[in-house]
Parts: structure tokens; sequence; C-alpha cells
């Protein structure tokens, strides 16, 4: 596994492994793939990008298999049992034939690791493959990676910011800095050299954090790391009586002025479909921030559609401020900011200072340069800032997008997966972003997938499942409950510590 600040070059090294993938050009060294050194042995590696949805070229999975293989010049009847082989090995055969816009994420993520799989190639690379899947898709998706590697002698090089899951599958751990290798270890001397480095403490998991913070390793020398949540469980039953929960820090809870109302929203794309957001209602208050949780494709990005006038609702009424935005115009765009999967459809400049530049000629403000590079300054953007924004990193992208929207100063933030490509550090520096804009009076509505950010930055979270929306709640209140989408801490420490989040939630007793 390769992990690296947001911007620091692992996807570009990730690319140089498959040449025809690289951008760019290689100034110095030489890369060897199979004692080769021209390097033609293409189709020996396949890859697959965290895109999802820019990946297949045709209409169903079954075309995507047949495409490949006739240009691979492969027989009918190789072609007949290599799609035998494959549908059945991925448990696929019912979606063989659904168009792709009838699958999840997942199902589409699952057929884009099939497809590469399908020419029997020895590396695997992997680009933030889960970044856009739900927490749930992710873990089966790094289970069927894992039986790749272990039944097919598959060598798997997978880039990732998030370590909580793919960790347990992974033999080493390389850490990218500034465009170089900084560390190359195996797992267990990997993450105990991350806690080493102040830096690099957040892109530990939780489990092994609250085990390393807490000292816990003093009791279990020979332990390895990472640990699963059934030995974490066990560790802190044996250390028990040393240990105590410190109730969680929530943000404040006391109610204030509804600026946001949805009642009764229904919607389907189709007259005789079943409705995809079935009788929807919630509230927003003024400064608060609120997160919802759900597996792929159950109608979180839709929902977001429609609260935006992106798509018209079947029938129900959404408010801003009381008044009901179907009889609003530019007035009501004015008060939101939306921020969607795809953050580069919003770029215009051919720079990032021009995308700054642009955002502030919006505003009432008397743009200069000295003011731009106020901006590009207070957010951290000075050493991109002549880059174009279409080559800078996905999470890179990310914050840019989110940083525009800041600069508006909209009433309303709607988030469509605020966090995915952003490092730990990448992500606590948006949460700073979304904290002031909340206490500037912002309001915040976010479909996520990543439940440790939510647990820890988004006041209210609700899980979204087959058109409905339930009950926001406050993280302490909704986590526990929950056996699947909720953090590993909560799995691991529930049967003692049964409302702890996060590992700051559990210290060692002072005496």
């Amino acid at each position: 596994m390769i992990i690296g600040e947001t911007g620091s070059g692992k996807s570009t090294l990730l690319r140089q492994l498959k040449p025809e993938l690289a951008l760019g050009k290689a100034t110095a060294g030489k890369l060897t793939l199979f004692n080769n050194d021209d390097n033609n042995d293409f189709n020996r590696v396949a890859y697959i990008s965290q895109f999802v949805d820019n990946q297949m070229v045709t209409e169903t999975a079954r075309d995507e298999f047949h495409f490949v293989l006739e240009n691979m010049g492969a027989t009918p009847e190789m072609i007949h049992s290599k799609i035998a082989e494959i549908a059945t090995y991925f448990d696929i055969v019912d979606l063989m034939d659904l168009k792709e816009e009838e699958l999840s994420g997942g199902q589409k993520q699952i057929i884009n690791l099939a497809t590469a799989l399908i020419l029997n190639p020895e590396i695997l690379l992997l680009d933030e493959p889960t970044s856009q899947l739900d927490p749930i898709t992710s873990e089966k998706f790094f289970r069927m990676v894992e039986k790749i590697n272990s039944d097919l002698n598959i060598t798997v090089v997978l880039v990732e910011h998030s370590l909580e899951q793919a960790v347990y599958y992974v033999n080493r751990i390389i850490l990218v800095e500034s465009g170089q290798i900084k560390m190359d270890l195996p797992t267990d001397k990997a993450l105990r050299k991350l806690f080493e480095k102040v830096d690099y403490q957040a892109y530990i998991p939780q489990t092994d954090r609250l085990f390393l913070e807490q000292q816990l390793d003093q009791n279990f020398p020979t332990l390895k790391l990472p640990l699963s949540n059934r030995r974490l469980s066990e560790i802190v039953s044996q250390q028990y009586e040393y240990l105590h929960y410190r109730d969680h820090v929530g943000k404040d809870d006391q109610p204030s002025k509804v600026i946001f109302q949805v009642k009764r929203l229904n919607f389907r794309f189709e007259f005789n479909v079943p409705n995809i957001l079935d009788d929807i209602n919630f509230e927003l208050e003024q400064g608060k921030s609120y997160a919802i949780l759900g597996p792929n494709g159950v109608g979180k990005t839709t929902l977001l559609k429609v609260l935006t006038k992106q798509l018209s609702a079947l029938n129900g009424s959404v408010s801003i401020n009381g008044q009901n935005i179907k009889k609003m115009g530019k007035e009501f765009f004015d008060q939101l900011f939306v921020l969607p999967q795809n953050p580069a459809l919003l770029f215009v400049g051919d720079s990032v200072k021009e995308e700054i530049s642009y955002q502030l000629q919006q505003t009432d403000q008397k743009v200069t340069d000295e003011l731009i590079q106020q901006y590009l300054s207070t957010y951290q953007l000075e050493n991109i800032q002549d880059v174009s924004p279409y080559d800078i990193s996905g999470g890179q992208q990310e914050y840019l997008a989110l940083v525009i929207g800041l600069i508006k100063d909209p009433t309303l933030l709607f988030l469509d997966e605020p966090t995915k490509g952003l490092d730990p550090n990448m992500k606590q520096k948006v949460a700073n972003l979304l904290v002031s804009y909340q206490q500037n009076g912002g309001t915040i509505i976010a479909n996520t997938h990543d439940v440790l950010f939510s647990t820890q930055y988004f006041d209210y979270v609700a899980l979204m499942f087959d058109g409905h929306l339930g009950k926001f709640e406050p993280p302490i209140k909704f986590f526990p409950n929950k056996y699947f989408y909720t953090t590993e801490i909560n799995k691991a420490c529930r049967d003692y510590f049964p409302k702890a989040l996060i590992w700051e939630d559990i210290i060692k007793n002072e005496s």
C-alpha cells in the first residue's frame, strides 16, 4: 500500500508501473517490468482508478468483457469460456446484462475489477478503488482483492488515503512525501514508524492508534499490528480496570432557527417505477451540520439534486427560510453552493489562481492581485496557484472546489462526498474550514461514506436506505446503536465502553 499526503505523487508513481497510463515524462531512472527493459508487457499489468463511472466503455458487463477479449484477438470459444469463468468467480452472473445506469457504484467497481482480471495480469494496480464506495461495499471489495492475491498469486499495488480497512490486507506500506519514497516497511513496523511521526499519526487506524496512544503495547510486546477488532476487544477486556471512558465531546446541540424544511418529498425518474425518494421529511437548523450515510445506489445524490433544483420532485415541498423553492429563481441559487461528486465540473479557469480570482469577482469585493494572494495564502494554495485545476490531484480538486464554495459564502452548503481523495491531515483542514463556516452561521448537509469524519465533525447523522431517510441524531446517539455503520472503536469496545466512538474516548486511569 502506498500512502502519503494529497498531491504527494502517489498516483503518479502508480501510473509509472503501467507506462501507457503514465502522465508526464520520466526525467531519470529506469523502470523494469518482468525483467524486460522494453516494458512492452502492458497486458500483464491491470489498472483500476478511483473514478468508478469512468471505466466501463460499453453498456453492460457482458459487452465489456467481449470488447476486451475481442480486442486481444480471442476466439469465440475462448471468449465464452473466459466470461463464464470470470462471471462465476466474481459472482456477477445476475449483473451481466444490466445496463450501467442500473448498477450501483459497488457493482460497477466489481465489474471493473473483473474486467481487469479477465486478461490474467500478474500485477494489479489500484488507485483509491473504494473512495466512492460505502464502508460495507469497500470491505467486500478488499476481501475480493485479497482472494485474488492469494488464489491467483497476483501482486497488488494499492494507493489509499484511509488505512482503516485496507491495512488488514497488505504486506508492506510505502510512504511517499513530496515525490520521494520516505518509508518502505512491513505493515507492523510501518504503523509503529508512522506513530513516531507526529505529522502522520492521523493515518494510523483507530484501533491501532488507541493501542499505541494508551501504551497498551507495553503489556503485549510481541503483538503485531494491525489489530483486528476482536483482538483489541480482548486487550481492552484484560486492561479494563486501568481504562475509562471519557465523555465524547459533542457540539452544542441547542436548537436554533430552522432555515431549510423538506416535507413529504417524493421522486422517481419514470412513471411506472418505484420512488427513488420516498416520503422524505427533515429540517435543517442554522449553523448546524448534517451527514447522510448509506450504501451506494439508495438515492443520496439524487436527494441533493432534488433539494437544489437540479431535478424536479414528483411531489412534496422544499422551502428555505419559509419560502417554497419552486417559487424562487436566482435568489435561491445565490443562497447555496453545491459540491458535486466530480469537483472538476465547477472549474472555469486555466489555473488555480484564476479559479480563485473568478470566484472573488462574483462577490462584492474589489478584486486585486493582493486580495487574490491573500486568499491563496489563507487556504494554503500558493504552491499550486499556477497549475491547471485539471492537473492537480483528485483530493486537491476536492479541496479547491470547497474553497470556491466558501468564498461565495452561501447560506447552505450541499456537499456530495466532500472527503473523497483527501488524506487524513487534509480532512482536518477541510473540517476546520467547515467549522469556521458554521460558526459564522452557515449550514451544511453532506452525503458521505466517511463514517469516522461524520463521527468527529458533524452535529447530526442519518442513514438512508431504499429511498427513505432516517431520523437525524447526534453521533453519540446514532452510532452506538449500529452494528455495521459505526466506527471501528465502537465495534471493538462496545462491550466495555458502549459510547466510545473514537480512540480519544478511551483513556488510562490517572492513578
